[in-house]
């Protein structure tokens, strides 16, 4: 709570404090100008690159890929069936993902949710995927935001009813399907192999996708899409210990982006 008015001091001395249960006065931190987004997000990848620069990092066991993936057939419109957790997509129902392959060999991906609950605000995501190796289409970058990280295409069905997306660090993966459902015999598979692969299965998050009548079932997205931002940092797997700095990507841009909306929703000054 606030200090009484029976505070000696003068009250622009006084407004500077707090009183703790107690009854011992403490200083509270000055209040700092608000830093851009790019401040914000330049000093926290900072922070961490250099956290994960650190000696005696490891390795990660390698991570299979898809064989033979088909890009253009991986176009299209996916369901988010199941994820890792991620806080950029927290409380994020009826996930979709549409791939758009594009003449010179990248993917254009447009992510989109419904914040809240199926009736929520639509928060849509734009994001640009190459292919580093051609000889490794299952291995793409995925840049959003002004950065980028490993996006790879793990396992894909035979008709590409199905799809798994992770990352090496081992940190994200997303099962997604043609279909808002996933039978259970090949959810179950997907979750043994990926269990094999060493990701820790027993934190994954199912993605709530309306029913019929409620969802959005349009072969594009719904509503304006943002150009996808593709200039900035590459944080991919070879660019740093444990494929960390990669997965650091990923999580910047889609924080930054997200800050962004935020930002611009809430008519904060930028």
């Amino acid at each position: 709570m606030r200090i009484s008015e029976g505070w000696p001091g003068p009250p622009q001395v006084r407004d500077r404090y707090t009183i703790h249960h107690f009854g011992t006065p403490v200083a509270r931190p000055p209040v700092l100008p608000k830093a851009t987004m790019k401040q914000c997000v330049t000093a926290f990848a900072l922070s961490v690159a250099v956290s994960l620069g650190q000696p005696g990092c490891g390795a990660e066991p390698p991570l299979d890929v898809a064989q033979d993936v088909d890009l253009s057939r991986f176009q299209g419109k996916w369901y988010e069936i199941a994820r890792l957790p991620r806080t950029t997509q927290t409380d994020c129902h009826g996930t979709t993902a549409f791939y758009t392959q594009n003449p010179g060999g990248t993917l254009s991906l447009v992510n989109q949710c419904n914040v809240g609950g199926p009736s929520g605000p639509l928060n849509t995501v734009s994001m640009i995927a190459t292919v580093p190796n051609a000889a490794q289409p299952a291995k793409l970058a995925l840049s959003v935001g002004g950065f980028s990280g490993d996006y790879w295409i793990l396992e894909v069905g035979e008709s590409y009813d199905y799809a798994v997306v992770g990352h090496p660090s081992r940190e994200y993966l997303w099962i997604l399907s043609r279909t808002p459902t996933l039978d259970a015999p090949t959810m179950q598979g997907v979750i043994a192999r990926a269990q094999g692969q060493q990701f820790d299965m027993t934190r994954l998050e199912y993605t709530p996708q309306p029913p019929a009548g409620e969802r959005n079932d349009l072969a594009t997205p719904a509503g304006s899409v943002p150009p996808a931002v593709t200039t900035g940092c590459s944080l991919s797997h070879s660019s740093g210990p444990n494929g960390l700095l990669g997965g650091l990507g990923l999580t910047l841009g889609l924080w930054a982006y997200r800050f962004k909306r935020t930002v611009r929703r809430r008519g904060v000054a930028r």
